[in-house]
């Protein structure tokens, strides 16, 4: 099952629907709280969880359980690249067309401060089956992310150097009618 999960397309039944990417991200840190903050104390280790949120962000088009395996993936991948501890960063931010070139995207980011990749591995990360964490991993969650990336029609971007940590970047194209009324104080939808 999982396997499908990375080559079919979205599948013409399955609905899109609004979803709100803040209140999403609350709930995937809920979710993911035992990883990055229980087992972390258990093991010695500080990991500071830190949001950065940007209010009344416009709502987007997806399956939201899709979204919400993906980004707890990207949770669990930053707080391994942590094992002397240190900071999870996850960042939403809404970039509105800019002079007609650029397209209303909702941007979600993770990053972590941690052991972060060389070029090879940052290359290969998204493969199937590759995998830095040896008996530990399986070398699907990335390519997972990966598959849900494309279903949604959106796009991906990694950012990362040995040393230094890393940042995974999920970019949302915000439908129309969202993206007029960005920036409106109200709740998600």
């Amino acid at each position: 099952a999982r396997m499908r999960e990375f080559y079919r397309q979205r599948e013409p039944q399955i609905e899109l629907a609004p979803v709100a990417v803040n209140n999403l991200v609350q709930q995937v840190l809920d979710l993911t709280r035992a990883r990055w903050s229980d087992m972390a104390q258990r093991e010695g280790i500080a990991i500071r969880p830190l949001t950065e949120l940007t209010p009344d962000l416009p709502g987007i088009m997806g399956v939201e359980s899709e979204i919400r395996e993906a980004l707890t993936n990207l949770v669990f991948n930053a707080v391994d690249a942590l094992p002397e501890g240190g900071t999870l960063t996850i960042r939403t931010r809404y970039t509105g067309t800019a002079g007609g070139v650029a397209r209303d995207t909702v941007v979600i980011e993770i990053s972590d401060d941690g052991v972060g990749m060389d070029e090879e591995t940052r290359r290969r990360c998204l493969e199937p089956f590759f995998t830095t964490k040896g008996e530990r991993g399986t070398g699907l969650g990335l390519a997972m992310v990966f598959g849900m990336v494309q279903r949604h029609s959106a796009e991906l971007e990694i950012d990362s150097s040995p040393g230094a940590g890393s940042t995974v970047r999920l970019l949302f194209a915000v439908p129309e009618p969202f993206a007029a009324d960005a920036g409106k104080s109200r709740n998600e939808p």
